[in-house]
């Protein structure tokens, strides 16, 4: 089964395991077993996250749970969705979340200090906002975040996510990932320098050095002088420009990276690929959604380290 759930073929996965084991094994059991598994997976972990928002009822007992411990003073928590298609339905959003422990290493020879994410847990589904929310804070809970020193959560701009961090560590450092926000510099570049690459190459790169400083103000500034006041302004820059504006006070650049906060989001673009696009949008993939949903449980476990939860689940079944 977890050949299934790592080789993006139930038909080669199926031809590994009977070259290792010389067992037949046929493609559609092998689906229909990882199907039945993963749906079991994905009940227990919506039974979880359910559980962890859940009010108790007057007469229920209430039963304290044990807060487990973080792997760092540190943590980071980012989202993200990404695309997958499902048949009958068309493209449809896999929301993912990716819990990390955030280290600062010293380089021996240089003294150079960098920030690493590390011990990485993931969940995923085809959930709506509030419903992915839950399943955040529940990933969250079990990683001990509940007990972290501070938590941090780089991300892009979506509304959604902000919404949903906000929701649950309303304390915590919110920051836009750099190269979302060094994005939005070339587009204003490219609207105003054209084809003048040179130009645009060396105006960007002083906005981005204001803005490794934290001089926001001053680049917001350099941008009206490209585009004064009562002149016309391409559509492209002023959805770019709002979008810095929006995100400004996530954009303390200076401040996080003396604080040893991770500046970018690629641990969970990362994580995207990983546990979903790797296995779940390979070249004329169509899902299921209930297809869909056991496999991105079962991704999500495995790539926790946590494929002992499968195993649980089933065993109990």
């Amino acid at each position: 089964m977890r050949l299934a759930v790592e080789i993006p073929s139930y038909q080669r996965a199926a031809e590994v395991f009977r070259e290792l084991t010389h067992l037949a094994l046929s493609k559609s059991t092998l689906h229909r077993l990882t199907s039945e598994a993963g749906q079991q997976v994905a009940a227990q972990l919506e039974e979880e996250a359910q559980a962890m928002v859940r009010i108790p009822h007057k007469e229920e007992a209430i039963l304290w749970r044990q807060t487990p411990e973080p792997d760092s003073p540190l943590m980071n928590v980012s989202s993200d969705g990404v695309l997958i298609r499902l048949r009958n339905e068309g493209f449809k959003e896999v929301k993912a979340v990716a819990v990390s422990a955030v280290e600062q290493v010293t380089d021996v020879q240089t003294g150079e200090t960098t920030v690493q994410l590390t011990q990485h847990s993931y969940r995923a589904g085809l959930w709506e906002a509030p419903t992915f929310a839950n399943h955040l804070w529940a990933e969250a809970c079990r990683r001990g975040l509940e007990k972290a020193k501070r938590v941090v959560s780089v991300n892009d701009g979506a509304a959604w996510i902000w919404a949903i961090v906000f929701m649950c560590f309303a304390r915590c450092a919110q920051i836009l990932d750099w190269y979302h926000a060094t994005q939005r510099l070339w587009t204003i570049a490219a609207a105003y320098f054209g084809d003048d690459q040179a130009a645009a190459t060396a105006w960007v790169e002083t906005q981005k050095a204001l803005l490794a400083h934290s001089q926001l103000l001053q680049v917001f500034q350099n941008i009206r002088r490209l585009y004064p006041r009562h002149h016309p302004c391409p559509e492209p820059v002023s959805k770019a420009v709002r979008y810095l504006f929006h995100n400004r006070w996530r954009m303390c650049y200076r401040e996080f990276r003396q604080a040893g906060y991770p500046i970018g989001s690629g641990v969970i673009e990362s994580a995207c690929k990983l546990v979903v696009q790797e296995r779940m949008k390979q070249a004329g993939m169509q899902w299921s959604r209930t297809g869909a949903h056991a496999m991105l449980a079962l991704r999500s476990v495995l790539l926790s380290d946590r494929w002992s939860l499968l195993t649980a689940a089933v065993r109990s079944s």
